[in-house]
């Protein structure tokens, strides 16, 4: 007599094995509602990549010229995360993405794109952040090794930006131990005084970096917590 074993006879060890080699978009699209079991079981036992959300943070750093578009009052504009299918596009005339299946992490920003599901959208606006100017993220070093140089792309943009920003303020209140070096040379070319800069770049960039990382754990932890949160069917609406 021959036995034939189901695939829901397996041990959740067994299934969980399998998962390992599955894509989350794969574990979801074949066993998300398909009984209570598998439900359950990919809703609680899949986590997000810690290296996919970096790959997230530092493309959208640099997918819009935040350095032109951000304010710095009030620490910046106001952010959410949610993880969702694919990456998120720059344009709909010009997405500029390379992945369009996988499990991703969009930032929309308060008064912009809306969660159409109410329980999703009130999870996710638990956790805002702040972004400013200076989490654009384009790093350059140069190629002569002895100058042992570094900037950052949008620096020089961002201190000519000074009559609507208000940075000469903004770095007096906030990082005072750099002002003088910046604002108080008798060199005027802005783009000299990208160097200056680097201190208040990296330490934005962790300061914005470790408050997505913190929203985007909690976050997942709650989302996985309601029985019908599919992250690669969540829907966006202006």
């Amino acid at each position: 007599m021959v036995t034939i074993t189901r695939f829901d006879d397996l041990s959740p060890e067994l299934i969980l094995c399998i998962f390992d080699y599955l894509s989350p978009y794969d574990r979801y699209n074949s066993f998300f509602n398909c009984n209570y079991r598998l439900h359950e079981l990919v809703k609680k036992r899949t986590e997000f990549n810690r290296k996919e959300l970096n790959a997230d943070i530092l493309r959208f750093s640099t997918l819009h010229s935040w350095y032109k578009h951000l304010p710095l009052d009030n620490d910046g504009m106001l952010y959410f995360i949610v993880p969702t299918k694919g990456q998120q596009p720059r344009y709909s005339f010009d997405p500029c993405v390379t992945d369009a299946n996988g499990l991703h992490w969009w930032f929309i920003y308060e008064g912009g794109e809306h969660i159409l599901n109410e329980h999703v959208r009130a999870i996710v606006t638990r956790y805002p952040f702040r972004l400013n100017p200076f989490f654009y993220h384009n790093e350059h070093k140069s190629t002569d090794q002895s100058l042992n140089r570094r900037w950052f792309y949008g620096g020089s943009i961002i201190l000519g930006r000074d009559e609507r920003l208000h940075v000469r303020t903004w770095i007096s209140n906030n990082y005072p131990e750099h002002f003088d070096r910046i604002f108080n040379s008798s060199d005027f070319d802005l783009r000299r005084k990208e160097d200056s800069l680097v201190p208040i770049f990296d330490s934005e960039w962790l300061k914005a970096t470790t408050a997505i990382y913190k929203a985007a754990i909690q976050l997942w932890k709650d989302l996985k917590e309601l029985d019908d949160f599919n992250p690669f069917q969540t829907e966006f609406t202006q």
